[in-house]
């Protein structure tokens, strides 16, 4: 996954912050500190797309047209050898340049666009691309088709004629999709919305949703459909959930189960549900969970929330594809602490499989699975303790694949984002200590008084 860093000042209630995405990113602290608001900003930029932070028409600017120019010039000299290697760093000031001033003009219209509202302010935006030392563009001809294939540091090609190339047709329409392109290369970001690469947003309110799914596009249909005077009055969901819905709409059609995800599904159904997550055979395929030795499905409104919540992450994983990454609010909700360890588990799990997952969470005990994996991955005895305690490779974690952020609440509502450091026992997480410190506090005065 390419690295990029996030940089934010006065975002709703977020003084500053600084973020940099890993395969495994957590939100922790006080609640109503602005998790949400930083984790659906992240969504957006890998969600909406390059086009929605650049905009969609060509940007004027010295530094756009500098950066075109080099592109096409690239193009041509491989069209010229058939085979060239470019190096990143050479233009990386006009990168950064370029991208900055598009969020700079883009920002208000971006977050709107989340948010589905002109509620949310955002003062300034703006990404840090990183270092380019030894990241190349290598572009190749193919004689026979004539196409050339782009790619950043041999990742995913992208394949474009030689005679969009050489003929020029409208410049800035081609300009300005090339540069589009070569941004969602080094970022590892969609190009616009509608990519096939999946970035999915689980709402904390997953019962809710799954239990109202169907009334809410009834909602939907009613209001695309009828006549002004008889469309209900609804406030819009914020896009992330917009995309849930969409995303579990989708599931719907068809019973095709995903090889790639499937064993990871199946981890959650024995080790958390106690039975499976199907689609009924009826017309309307309705959500059915089958209890382990049963037969017969019984629909989710009937079902513990424990089943209700973990639903949509084990149905996503059974029947979607091209999973890049999860936003996960609140994974621990409604589960038991002994779940909440299983779901520490899972999230290793996933993120090993090479799915990455953002993570808002209040769980200290998801936290310290995290920790044992980091620990134990360093242990020298590691085989030995897997073999006993029933882990294996893919449940361990190093430091370099976490990132944890700490939100803490200062005066005058502001919050304070703080990056946490990964020591040899994994993170301390102060607002989490404090807290438990604080209880034992209260507990042992309380008790004590009792004993006397």
């Amino acid at each position: 996954m390419a690295s990029w860093k996030l940089r934010v000042e006065n975002y709703g209630k977020i003084k500053s912050a600084e973020i940099e995405i890993a395969p495994l990113t957590l939100f922790v602290g006080d609640n109503n500190s602005g998790k949400s608001y930083l984790m659906s900003l992240l969504w957006g930029i890998e969600n909406l797309g390059v086009e929605a932070l650049l905009g969609s028409e060509y940007l004027e600017s010295e530094e756009t047209d500098e950066l075109s120019e080099w592109l096409i010039s690239q193009m041509k000299t491989a069209i010229q050898k058939k085979k060239h290697i470019a190096p990143l760093e050479d233009i990386s000031e006009m990168l950064s340049s370029v991208l900055n001033k598009g969020l700079e003009k883009n920002k208000d219209s971006f977050v709107r666009r989340i948010f589905n509202s002109d509620n949310v302010s955002i003062g300034k935006l703006s990404i840090d691309l990183g270092d380019f030392k030894g990241r190349i563009l290598d572009i190749e001809l193919n004689e026979q088709t004539e196409f050339l294939s782009l790619s950043i540091d041999s990742g995913q090609t992208f394949v474009i004629h030689r005679t969009i190339i050489e003929s020029l047709k409208d410049r800035k329409y081609i300009h300005s999709f090339l540069i589009q392109v070569l941004y969602k290369r080094i970022m590892d970001i969609r190009t616009i919305e509608s990519d096939t690469e999946r970035v999915i947003y689980l709402p904390a309110a997953r019962t809710g949703f799954m239990l109202t799914k169907d009334i809410i596009n009834k909602v939907g249909r009613n209001n695309t459909f009828n006549l002004p005077d008889d469309r209900e009055k609804f406030t819009p969901f914020v896009r992330p959930i917009n995309n849930f819905l969409d995303i579990m709409g989708d599931l719907n059609v068809g019973q095709k189960k995903n090889e790639n995800y499937i064993h990871l599904a199946e981890d959650i159904e024995r080790e958390m549900t106690d039975g499976t997550i199907e689609f009924s055979d009826m017309p309307n395929k309705e959500v059915m969970y089958v209890p382990d030795g049963h037969k017969k499905g019984i629909p989710l409104r009937l079902v513990s929330a424990v089943v209700t919540e973990l639903c949509p992450l084990i149905l996503i994983l059974k029947h979607s594809d091209n999973i890049a990454r999860f936003y996960y609010e609140e994974p621990e909700m409604c589960l038991h602490p002994q779940l909440q360890s299983r779901m520490g588990k899972v999230i290793a799990r996933i993120v090993n499989a090479g799915i990455g997952m953002v993570i808002t969470t209040h769980s200290d005990i998801i936290l310290q699975h995290i920790n044992n994996m980091i620990k134990l991955q360093n242990r020298k005895d590691c085989d030995e303790i897997c073999d006993r305690l029933h882990y294996g490779k893919e449940d361990l974690l190093n430091c370099d694949q976490v990132r944890v952020y700490q939100l803490k609440a200062r005066a005058k509502g502001k919050t304070v984002v703080e990056e946490l450091s990964c020591g040899e026992n994994g993170f301390i997480v102060p607002t989490f200590n404090d807290a438990l410190d604080s209880i034992m506090s209260e507990a042992y005065e309380i008790q004590g008084d009792l004993h006397e």
